[in-house]
């Protein structure tokens, strides 16, 4: 018995330790380079000087809803230094692909398939996950969860 707390305490605290830390509203925001649909490598450090919302997602969450929500409001910004940046997080090519597809989605989309840049890169457990990073390429707004949409857009138009 004491065996089995000993084995569970040790990967309990390995755990810890292999969890990312989590952005802080205040911190520079990293680079991510990740696959897009294409196949193409995609990095969000050539996005500098414009405001940029990262959306990690899969469309089995309310993710789905609210992406499709969105789409007139983000296509009403493309008029502004604005970049919204969609994340899958797992899912793989074809099911991010087909859910663009099927709703006619005119949103920039990464692949995430290993979790590297989500769950490890960005410590994210929670989907939806929001980062809304300033012009200076720094972090002002982390929303975690759905979201009301006219509270994501009223951010969004805050750091536009």
């Amino acid at each position: 018995m004491k065996r089995i707390f000993a084995i569970i305490a040790m990967l309990l605290l390995f755990s810890v330790h292999a969890e990312a830390k989590s952005l802080r509203i205040g911190e520079p925001v990293p680079a991510v380079r990740l696959a897009d649909l294409a196949g193409k490598q995609f990095d969000t450090g050539q996005l500098k000087g414009k405001t940029v919302v990262l959306y990690f997602w899969t469309d089995a969450c309310g993710c789905a809803e609210q992406l499709i929500a969105l789409r007139t409001f983000i296509a009403g910004l493309k008029d502004n230094p604005f970049a919204f940046v969609t994340i899958n997080e797992g899912q793989g090519k074809t099911v991010a692909e087909r859910f663009i597809r099927n709703n006619k989605l005119p949103y920039q989309v990464l692949l995430d398939n290993d979790l590297a840049i989500g769950k490890k890169g960005f410590g994210i457990k929670v989907l939806p996950t929001i980062f809304i990073i300033g012009r200076d390429g720094i972090l002002k707004e982390k929303l975690i969860g759905v979201v009301d949409n006219k509270r994501l857009e009223t951010f969004i138009r805050r750091y536009l």
